[in-house]
């Protein structure tokens, strides 16, 4: 299972560096349900640590001796958001941001991650008292040691398989634990009403989401980011395909494959301008154009940078978006 953890892990760093953030099209909905009330502050300070605290994690363990004030955790910003915690610095690839985050962090510091990883001189200007990185794809054991030296080092196998387990950990180090259980709730909330809503119209269909690279079409899992939302949290049920071919990891939709899918539902991801041609040329054939959700109007293009991310915000809009589009 670690494995399978660090073979997604290094996907995720190879495409979501150049792809995942970048935002062809806006949200259609609101966030609702998990983003904090009052607007995050750099720190914590709700939850005042009482006496030193150890947690283990995959390379070690850290001690906190009080609660961490300026919190740098790239690509987790998802989760400090939801805890109403505004981070030291904000993950970046170039000028490439996590759009959906960007009003709450255009104002905070950017750790560019375009030359080849986290760098200690760069996370030495952040001035942390606590890092805290999603996967062991981004520090081997040296490097470890490097961060560690400037603050306390916090490190996921892979923090984006269970996002509620993500926030509590997060939640347990900064002293937001009530507000990581207000989340999950207000998130599971969030499924049980939308389930609800959507029950008339999902009986017997079934779903695929695919996304579209500047070479290839893919499949997209069933396991991960929005399969998780659509297959797992909401109960849709993924098109037979999605099943036999892609539910552990995302592979590529040929247009010889392209004719079975068959889906009632299908959900569009695009990788940024440059694969707009690819996704013309699928639209053009006659073999797309056959397909059941083509004819019935049913193909909707969603916002890749949150549907391939991972968190209580991220989640919470991806369902509005299904909601929007499903619901009449």
């Amino acid at each position: 299972m670690r494995n399978k953890f660090r073979m997604r892990s290094t996907f995720i760093l190879a495409a979501l560096t150049t792809i995942l953030l970048i935002s062809g099209c806006g949200s259609k909905a609101d966030n609702n349900g998990t983003t904090p009330s009052a607007s995050p502050e750099t720190g914590t300070g709700t939850e005042a640590a009482s006496a030193p605290k150890e947690f283990k994690h995959e390379l070690g363990s850290i001690q906190l001796t009080s609660t961490p004030q300026r919190i740098v955790a790239p690509y987790l910003e998802d989760a400090l958001l939801t805890l109403g915690i505004k981070p030291a610095a904000k993950w970046s690839y170039g000028e490439l941001v996590q759009d959906y985050l960007e009003a709450d962090l255009q104002d905070v510091p950017k750790l560019d991650f375009s030359s080849g990883g986290l760098n200690k001189e760069a996370l030495l200007a952040t001035n942390p008292d606590l890092v805290v990185l999603y996967t062991t794809n981004m520090a081997d054991e040296e490097s470890y040691k490097q961060f560690s030296s400037i603050a306390p080092t916090y490190i996921f196998d892979d923090a984006t398989v269970d996002w509620k387990k993500t926030l509590e950990v997060i939640g347990e180090m900064t002293g937001t634990s009530a507000k990581a259980e207000q989340a999950i709730l207000d998130y599971d909330n969030k499924v049980e009403q939308a389930k609800e809503q959507l029950k008339p119209f999902v009986e017997n269909k079934t779903f695929a989401v695919i996304r579209v690279k500047p070479k290839e079409v893919q499949l997209m899992d069933g396991s991960y980011y929005s399969g998780l939302v659509l297959y797992s949290d909401l109960g849709l049920t993924p098109h037979k395909l999605v099943k036999e071919l892609s539910w552990s990891r995302a592979q590529p939709l040929s247009l010889e494959i392209l004719p079975q899918l068959d889906a009632d539902y299908i959900f569009v991801l695009v990788q940024g301008e440059d694969s707009r041609a690819l996704l013309t040329d699928y639209e053009n054939s006659a073999l797309w154009r056959n397909l059941p959700a083509v004819k019935n109007g049913h193909v909707f293009e969603m916002p890749s940078n949150y549907w391939m991310a991972s968190g209580a915000i991220a989640n919470t809009k991806k369902i509005d978006d299904i909601l929007n589009v499903i619901v009449k």
